[in-house]
């Protein structure tokens, strides 16, 4: 069946993944698929792009989620918002993307019985299986590892171009245990758990990018305390499903996952714990959802994020960088420069397995993530609806954090005036993320926790 001729059944295939994007497999497992695909060691230096150039004709027709061709080309006309995005689809044939635009690719079980040729250069994220891939364009980074990517032959790499099958979680070793759940929200979503079943409940939300390892030294130490301790991934964060829309990126729709979160996993009103983000996410919960919990702690928080504050500034805009333009800035190639990885994810942190970790999870999470969350951070203001939580509420902050300052924690410890308690502790010295910061502020911030929750405040 020629593409061109048949456009509007393609397009219906298409719409048809897009509105399923966060919908998961219908197997609700608790244990997630394996964090490494099977390793293929060839890599060619010269470009292998060329071996189905023949295939210009396909078909694709789509029912339940499913659908099968018998080859397909995706292209330039593809394209949404820098992203060329396939779904739940089975490829009988060759599988070609071939677009002159840069940008990102997102193959989400994606099962092609023949080739997977890449010919468009950016970031391309891969779950499904191949034959072989061929990797052509430049400058292209493959990762091909998310529900369980299998390539049956080899992956033949063009120069500058980098196929990635080694998770973030494989750098560090935690004594937790890894899991996933299908929420009524429609999320895929991964959480670690460790600690007695039978201890009180604690949920640790982390910050904007920082995923689970952000709590790899502190939910530890909880559970030997006695505490049954979960850390969830926020969306587009580790292993859990990364929608491409903007406002599937917001306050509400994070704490969404949080709630449908602690139903499906019939937790008894939990402790809540935020870094960041993640207590603006405790904020609406015990604004919108008190009744689900039972304490907010806020680690680096405060009303709202100050975009004239310098870090702020700086991610925004790239101020002071000449090698980082903005968050924003990157949308031709969907791809965030290594210097700002890299000074991103700078921490005080001795262990070096976590700073592994915590570096290869800044990369693989996708720009359009980044750029999302960012954008629906900076919509955050709490200023007028915080006189509305009257749970209990402790605060922790680093006096060097440089997003929230003194007079931003006097405004949010003034905000919480019908709170039914509030607890202020200050960490000399601690930045923004207090809780990770050194073996000392691991144990500071555990412990504070603890007493918090025990009534010994």
């Amino acid at each position: 069946m020629n593409f061109k001729n048949n456009r509007s059944i393609f397009s219906a295939a298409i719409l048809s993944s897009i509105l399923s994007l966060s919908a998961c497999s219908d197997d609700d497992s608790n244990s997630v698929a394996p964090s490494t695909s099977e390793e293929h060691a060839h890599h060619a230096t010269e470009e292998h792009s060329s071996a189905a150039d023949e295939h210009s004709h396909h078909a694709t027709e789509s029912g339940d989620h499913k659908s099968e061709s018998s080859g397909l080309t995706l292209g330039d006309e593809n394209i949404k918002d820098g992203i060329i995005f396939l779904q739940d689809t089975t490829i009988n044939g060759v599988l070609t993307v071939n677009a002159s635009t840069p940008g990102a690719t997102v193959l989400k079980n994606v099962k092609v019985t023949g080739n997977l040729l890449i010919k468009r250069s950016g970031r391309v994220d891969f779950s499904g299986s191949a034959d072989v891939v061929h990797v052509g364009s430049s400058n292209t980074d493959v990762y091909a590892f998310e529900d369980n990517a299998k390539v049956n032959g080899h992956h033949f790499m063009g120069k500058n171009n980098t196929f990635t099958t080694k998770r973030f979680s494989d750098y560090q070793k935690v004594d937790w245990t890894e899991k996933a759940a299908h929420l009524s929200t429609g999320i895929h979503f991964a959480y670690t758990v460790t600690g007695d079943e039978k201890g009180t409940p604690i949920v640790l939300i982390h910050g904007l990018t920082d995923g689970r390892v952000s709590w790899s030294q502190v939910a530890p130490a909880l559970a030997k305390k006695g505490y049954r301790v979960y850390v969830p991934e926020l969306r587009g964060n580790g292993k859990t499903d990364k929608p491409i829309e903007e406002s599937a990126y917001s306050l509400k729709e994070l704490t969404k996952d949080i709630v449908a979160f602690i139903d499906k996993l019939e937790l008894k009103k939990p402790h809540i714990v935020g870094h960041s983000l993640g207590a603006f996410v405790a904020q609406e919960l015990s604004i919108s959802h008190v009744d689900k919990i039972a304490s907010i702690t806020l680690i680096g928080s405060g009303v709202a994020v100050d975009e004239t504050n310098a870090t702020i500034d700086w991610l925004v805009n790239g101020t002071g960088d000449k090698k980082f333009d903005g968050i924003f800035a990157y949308d031709s190639t969907q791809k965030l420069p290594e210097t700002f990885i890299e000074k991103w994810g700078e921490n005080t942190n001795p262990d070096e397995g976590f700073q592994a970790a915590n570096l290869e999870h800044l990369k693989q999470v996708p720009y359009y993530a980044w750029k999302f969350l960012v954008k629906n951070l900076l919509k955050i203001d709490n200023s007028k609806r915080l006189s509305s939580i009257k749970s209990e509420v402790q605060i922790i902050w680093g006096s060097n954090d440089a997003i929230f300052d003194k007079k931003s924690q006097e405004t949010l410890q003034k905000g919480l005036s019908k709170a039914r308690n509030v607890v202020f502790h200050e960490v000399k010295n601690a930045d923004h993320n207090t809780h990770w910061g050194s073996k000392a502020a691991v144990e500071t911030v555990t412990d504070y926790i603890d007493n918090f929750i025990k009534g010994d405040k």
